[in-house]
């Protein structure tokens, strides 16, 4: 099984939905079940890289094109979202969640 997770601000900025995110996924992958986190570089340093693990959970960062407060528009994400068997979103009220609605079967 493949999990798709989507979260507008991720490591190393610390809040309750991120560490949520990153336990969550950690815990799968001990368990063989991908679980890839997309975010965007809301609240983190431009200069981190684009795609990173942090102890084998891959997280794919995107760049948002306009942030209106918590709202990080992200287009350039679309294309992640395929060959997943679910799609779980952190947080509401985000672009992230939006396309994950759009994005279900």
């Amino acid at each position: 099984m493949k999990i798709l997770r989507t979260i507008e601000t991720f490591y190393p900025f610390i809040c309750g939905p991120t560490n949520q995110a990153y336990r969550i996924s950690k815990r799968l992958l001990e368990k063989n079940i991908d679980s890839t986190i997309l975010t965007t570089y809301c609240d983190v340093n431009s200069s981190l890289p684009a795609k990173e693990s942090y102890d084998g959970v891959t997280v794919h960062r995107y760049p948002n094109i306009i942030q209106l407060m918590r709202y990080c528009i992200s287009p350039a994400m679309i294309g992640a979202f395929k060959d997943f068997d679910l799609i779980h979103s952190h947080n509401y009220r985000n672009f992230q969640s939006d396309l994950g609605f759009f994005f279900l079967n």
